[in-house]
């Protein structure tokens, strides 16, 4: 985010509630401090069916990394917003909500002679959320060309 940008309400909570989780990885810590910066386009949805919306929050390194990290905080049946679920290990990656509502996650995919911007592919992951197991689970994972992915 550029210096000039004042951070929304929604960037600074939950830069703090990353800041302040046990669950966030030194190394996204370390990006907060240095550039990285919690995306402004916070998607909010009740992913895990309990009546409240939850938080996609999405870490950017601030540089040609991009989004690097995604939670998702829910409020759960109490008041405070808690991690229940972390992928700390991404890179350029995008995030939306489907409709059921579930979270996809694409990943771009290159092959020779792509340049960085313009990838062949994308990985795309779809996660719903179990109320049996209370956790995120895969429930399909495809490789689609970069002509499908808005802005691919």
């Amino acid at each position: 985010m550029p210096a000039s940008a004042k951070p929304t309400p929604a960037q600074k909570l939950f830069t703090q509630k990353l800041l302040d989780s046990d669950q966030v990885s030194p190394a996204v810590k370390d990006t907060l401090g240095k550039g990285g910066f919690v995306s402004k386009d916070v998607l909010f949805g009740d992913l895990t069916g309990e009546g409240k919306d939850d938080a996609v929050v999405t870490v950017d390194s601030g540089g040609a990394a991009g989004i690097v990290a995604l939670y998702v905080f829910s409020a759960g049946s109490a008041k405070d917003l808690k991690v229940v679920y972390r992928n700390q290990r991404l890179y350029r990656a995008m995030a939306r909500l489907n409709p059921g509502p579930s979270l996809v996650y694409s990943l771009p995919q290159w092959k020779d002679g792509d340049q960085l911007c313009c990838p062949s592919s994308y990985r795309e992951t779809e996660l719903k959320w179990s109320t049996r197991s209370k956790r995120f689970s895969i429930v399909r994972r495809r490789t689609i060309p970069a002509t499908l992915i808005v802005g691919g």
